[in-house]
């Protein structure tokens, strides 16, 4: 008997229809096992952030979200949760329909729809915006014990945290407190010291010289163990140079400048203003391998360890082989040529040192201080801490001098408008492709299938 070819053909669209569903059956059995996903956005805007991993990887206590929504809402908050839950066991959450347990609403005074209650042992948190920023800050507020706090000196001319225009450092004080710190301002020379609660000092761009009553202050807080961050500009002798060199720190007399011409690519500059992404190994630079940081009027600070006992140190970055430390400081006011002497050092110049300072205790023995000092101030100023990765660089340096290392990471991205931008050619060719050519394929694709069938 002989099997006709509309059986075999028949036969042959059975196993490979067989074949398709078995392999669909197999990817959805491991895709309910295995939680992978793809993100093919540019900035990765639909992955969880660095940040957000990190903290919850390190969560030793149980954390709870409770959403109040009505029911069938809140896809975009469930699928974020999933997220979440996926990288920590200790991370759980529930969704509440108000209208079905008003007594749990009421329990949690719930007066709106599309509150969402964070909680961790007896601390809660409430949020009303369901994005990944909002509810990794509300975790670290119910994680953590209390907060530490920061003081930005005052006093000499300093960029200022409640300063919103360019120069300020508004921005600077909105990322630390987000990221649960409390920043407070002191003026030393009124306070008589360093206050007893900093956790962080910060001197931010000073234009003017500290006392001499005022920097024994700032050598006596590191001496009992304090950290420091300095942002020490060109052209300006602000007295703690000195001081910074019984580390180990060389604060030059110098200005950096970057020829590579990376700069003028993003509008941000000249010469004048060095872009980096070579970083040395430590804990602050650990998460901004391959993103670049903008210095504009910097200064070299190199670490010179040669005979400073109990003191470690770290040149964090550096700018690119197109540059030198450039001496003749007319150039801050445009007066000088921009051009390389023999004499000038050649780059990588470095633009930031952390150090680490042994300091004696009297019941413990030793702690190690910390200590950051760069070249620059402008870099987190508002201007410029919302480029590349100069606010996670500015974050990051305070949470490692806070001994918050696990805080260290690149912080959550914002969704941005990003168009496609087409020349003329271009737009052209992608009419034709899907207007006429794509089409026309098609058509001629039935045609062949109806003359052939015929």
């Amino acid at each position: 008997m002989r099997i006709g070819r509309g059986f075999q053909y028949g036969s042959n669209a059975f196993l490979v229809t067989l074949f398709v569903l078995a392999i669909v059956a197999m990817l959805n059995f491991l895709g309910a096992r295995h939680h992978i996903r793809w993100d093919v956005t540019k900035g990765k805007l639909y992955s969880l952030s660095d940040q957000t991993k990190q903290i919850l990887k390190n969560l030793k206590k149980d954390v709870k979200v409770l959403a109040f929504y009505r029911e069938g809402t809140g896809e975009k908050l469930r699928d974020l949760l999933k997220e979440y839950s996926y990288r920590s066991d200790k991370f759980h959450y529930e969704f509440v329909d108000p209208d079905k347990y008003p007594e749990k609403a009421k329990t949690y005074d719930i007066r709106s729809y599309g509150t969402i209650v964070v909680q961790c042992g007896n601390k809660e948190e409430k949020i009303y915006e369901e994005t990944e920023k909002e509810l990794t800050n509300a975790i670290l507020k119910v994680i953590r014990e209390e907060n530490k706090v920061v003081y930005f000196v005052e006093g000499h001319g300093e960029g200022r945290t409640e300063d919103t225009g360019a120069e300020g450092y508004s921005n600077a004080k909105k990322a630390l407190q987000e990221a649960n710190y409390d920043v407070k301002t002191v003026v030393l020379a009124q306070e008589g010291k360093v206050p007893e609660d900093c956790a962080v000092l910060v001197v931010p761009g000073p234009r003017r010289k500290f006392l001499p009553n005022e920097v024994d202050m700032v050598r006596d807080y590191i001496k009992e163990g304090g950290d420091a961050f300095f942002l020490l500009d060109p052209g300006t002798d602000v007295g703690l140079e000195d001081m910074l060199s019984e580390w180990g720190v060389k604060v030059e007399n110098d200005v950096v400048v970057d020829v590579s011409g990376v700069g003028q690519l993003f509008g941000i500059g000249g010469p004048g203003v060095p872009i980096a992404a070579q970083y040395e190994r430590h804990p602050i630079t650990e998460k901004l391998k391959g993103i670049m940081t903008f210095y504009p009027l910097a200064r070299s600070v190199w670490f010179r360890k040669e005979g400073k006992e109990g003191v470690e140190g770290t040149e964090l970055v550096k700018t690119s082989s197109h540059s030198w430390a450039e001496t003749d400081l007319s150039v801050l006011k445009g007066k000088g040529k921009v051009r390389k002497d023999p004499d000038e050092r050649s780059g990588p110049i470095p633009l930031a040192v952390a150090v680490t300072v042994e300091v004696e205790e009297d019941t413990t023995g030793t702690k190690k201080a910390r200590v950051a000092v760069f070249g620059d101030s402008d870099f987190a100023r508002n201007r410029y801490f919302p480029f590349q990765g100069n606010g996670d660089f500015f974050i990051n340096t305070v949470n490692w001098l806070a001994e918050e290392e696990e805080l260290i990471s690149i912080r959550p991205k914002q969704p941005g408008f990003n168009p496609i931008h087409l020349t003329r050619r271009q737009a052209s060719t992608l009419f034709w492709i899907s207007v006429v050519v794509l089409p026309a394929l098609v058509l001629v694709a039935g045609v062949l299938v109806y003359v052939r069938r015929r």
